[in-house]
Order: structure tokens, then sequence, then C-alpha cells
């Protein structure tokens, strides 16, 4: 039987792929944190206004957001852009609420996208490192392919060629910066101000990679495991060969900080975990829902409340398998449903750190009641930040709906970065 996830030409995929490995050239320093630790007082976006009149509005409510959260908390925003955005930019921030905005403005001659996290990772070395592209067919097929071997015990074969091959309707492949070839933009723009940028060996997407530190304080990085078997696939390595190219680019000391994680039933980690620092992530806990889901069937059993359980059933059990992946390597996991589809996530946001020395979180919009008892164990419970800021609901919704939130909008740079774009 053939495999539906491999392109026609898997044959001629080389044994010794390996050997077309680049050499490190990051300077072996570790991405910026995302967690408190990282105390984050600088932030770079990007703007692109939309297709239509209702996207570009939700692309200014975004803009007008950060820039407030910015102003307020005296933080430093660096916007990119294009020729087409621009006039947006500089309107919004010639305001006169805007006028104690600490911000700057660079345009980019080649296309970009909205999503600025993805793309890029500011390394506390002052280097800018970017995703090489990979051929989109061998890297859909690549992580197709390690999806398969991980989740064949879960499902059905037949069930599991349709997550697959449908993997838009279930859980989508995490290529959106190989599609969008950010990284070209990005280099262009540091060649043009005399930089050279490193570049990520590994396919690892900024939102399936959080950097942070221990319960003691060594710095490590959470990996989706998307992004390790893709990885092996693409240059016929083992996953322990994968960690330690990533240990390379890094400058960690061992591969024992370099943790793998299964996706909670999404493509990135960052819309289903959140990690709070020292040691400890909160992860989402899908328990009720699937049962919820399991009722309705029994109710009204039809395809459309089977196929809702399914994506359920199959989302809880890889949060189960990312707990055990957490734990294993010695991480406290606090299990919180903090994410409902399009309507609230704020598993997706950034830490950020104001002007008076205090820990902020910035994230998506969501319903009142659950904004509040978010926002009571970040700071009541948990104390990890003085306050929550949220995005305006409904463009948190409809940013949402395109698979996107707060934080794959927003990147956090380091303060002592020599590199600005």
């Amino acid at each position: 039987m053939n495999d539906p996830t491999q392109p026609a030409d898997v044959d001629r995929i080389p044994s010794g792929a390996q050997l077309l490995l680049p050499p490190v050239d990051t300077g072996g320093a570790m991405p910026h944190k995302k967690t408190p630790g990282g105390h984050t007082q600088a932030l770079h976006m990007h703007y692109v206004r939309g297709q239509t009149e209702k996207q570009t509005e939700t692309e200014l409510a975004h803009l007008r957001f950060f820039a407030s959260v910015a102003r307020t908390l005296g933080l430093e925003l660096e916007i990119l852009t294009d020729q087409n955005s621009r006039k947006d930019v500089d309107q919004v921030l010639s305001n006169d609420q805007n006028r104690e905005t600490q911000y700057r403005v660079i345009e980019s001659h080649q296309p970009i996208t909205k999503w600025a996290e993805d793309g890029v990772e500011y390394l506390e070395n002052g280097k800018l490192a970017v995703l090489p592209s990979f051929d989109d067919q061998r890297l859909d097929w690549a992580m197709k392919a390690g999806r398969r071997t991980r989740w064949q015990s879960k499902l059905s074969p037949e069930t599991l060629d349709e997550v697959l091959r449908d993997d838009h309707l279930w859980i989508p492949l995490g290529v959106r910066v190989n599609v969008n070839e950010i990284g070209v933009a990005l280099e262009a723009l540091a060649a043009a101000a005399g930089h050279t940028v490193g570049h990520i060996r590994a396919y690892i997407e900024g939102g399936n990679m959080i950097a942070g530190e221990d319960a003691i304080g060594q710095p490590i990085l959470l990996i989706g495991k998307d992004a390790i078997d893709a990885t092996a696939h693409l240059y016929q390595l083992t996953r322990d060969q994968v960690r330690e190219i990533i240990r390379e680019d890094f400058g960690l000391a061992t591969c024992d900080q370099i943790i793998c994680v299964e996706q909670p039933g999404q493509f990135h980690l960052d819309l289903g975990l959140l990690f709070i620092g020292k040691g400890v992530v909160v992860l989402n806990d899908s328990r009720v829902a699937l049962q919820d889901a399991i009722e309705m069937v029994e109710a009204v059993p039809c395809l459309t409340t089977k196929a809702a359980a399914a994506k359920l059933r199959l989302q809880h059990e890889l949060e189960e398998d990312a707990a055990k992946d957490l734990q294993a390597a010695g991480i406290n996991v606090i299990r919180k449903k903090l994410e409902e589809s399009a309507t609230f996530n704020f598993f997706n946001g950034e830490f950020v750190t104001g002007k008076n020395g205090l820990n902020y979180y910035i994230t998506n919009g969501g319903p009142p009641e659950q904004e509040q008892r978010f926002k009571a164990l970040m700071v009541e419970e948990w104390k990890i930040v003085a306050d929550v800021f949220f995005s305006p609901i409904a463009a948190a919704q409809k940013s949402l709906q395109e698979l996107g939130g707060v934080g794959c909008r927003l990147k956090g740079i380091p303060s002592e970065s020599l590199l600005r774009l």
C-alpha cells in the first residue's frame, strides 16, 4: 500500500543526506528566553494590511493594542512593515496618545507576514538566526512521516491516513515559515544593515521552541516533536543527532537541556502550553471538553458530533503525552484549560518586564469571565506577573481563526542585543 504522506520522489532522498548539513554559524548562543526570566523590554512585531477591510481592521486593532501596552509599560516597539502598509503604521503612531511610545519602523522591500514569532530567533549574543528554506514537498513528507510514527498507536490506520491527509481539519502542519519564506526577507534586511545572520539548521518554527530555565536556573529549550522528527527525516539523522545539532547551534552544555515535547493537540507548543519559568509549565487539559463531546455523541449520534469527539480524543491523548515528556525531564506540570478553539487562548502570549521592574503578560482577549479567571491564576495564585494585558476580544478571535494570536505576532528582543533589524 502506498504511503499518501510521501512525495513522489521519496525514493530519491539520499541515504547520506546528513552530509548536506551546513556548519554552525550562529555563534553558539541561546535564543532569548520567553519566560519572565527573559526580562523582555523590547518587542518586535510585523504589520501587514489585510486583503479585506475587515482583515485590515484586525491588524490595526493589534497595532493599536501593542502600541498602547508599550507606552503604558515603557517598552520599546520595533515594527517591521512593507511599503503598502507603512502609512497605517505612521498614522496610528503619530496620534497624540502614542506620543510617548518608544518605537522604530523598518520597511521591507520583500513580502512579509503578520507572524513575527515564527521566522527568526534573537540570540543572546546579539545575532539573528533565521530558518533556511526547504523543499515544500519534502518538508511536508518529513513532518507527516514523524507524526505517522508517533501517532500510529492512537488511531486506526484509516483514521491516521485521514489525519495526515487532511491535517488542516485536525492538527495543521507547522510549515508556515517555509511557505512564507520570511527568513529571506529578514536576511535581506540584515544584509542591508551590514550584518550577517545565523541559520537554524533544524526546522524549528519559533512557536514550536520555547527558551526558558529549569528549577535551578539552568537554560533549557522546549521543542515540539514535529520539529525534531521533521529534521531527522530531512537529514536522515536520529533524534539524538538532531538534538546534538540544536545543542551546537544554541551553545548548550548537554543535550539534556533540550526537552522534546509532543505538541498538545496543536501545531505549535505555544498554542497549548505556557512556560511560566523556573521549571514550571502550564499545560492544557481537555478532559472535561472530551467528556462533554462523548456525551453529545451519545445524545446526538451523527457525523458532526463523532468528528468533534474524535478530534478532542486525539488532542487529549497528545496532551497526556506532552505531560509525560515534560515530567520525565523534571518539569513541574500544572494542568489547566486555557484555550477553546477560536474563543480564547491564553497560552499564546508574551512575558515582558515594565520600566518599573515588574513582570507582565500580554495575551489574547477572551470572554470576560475567562479573562478574570486567568488573571487571578497569574497574579494571585501563581504570583507570576503584576498584571495581564488582554487584546480586544473581537480582534483576538479573528486572529485565532487564522491559527495565530498575540504570541505569534510578537517576538521578544533581548535588551542587551547589539543588533536590531
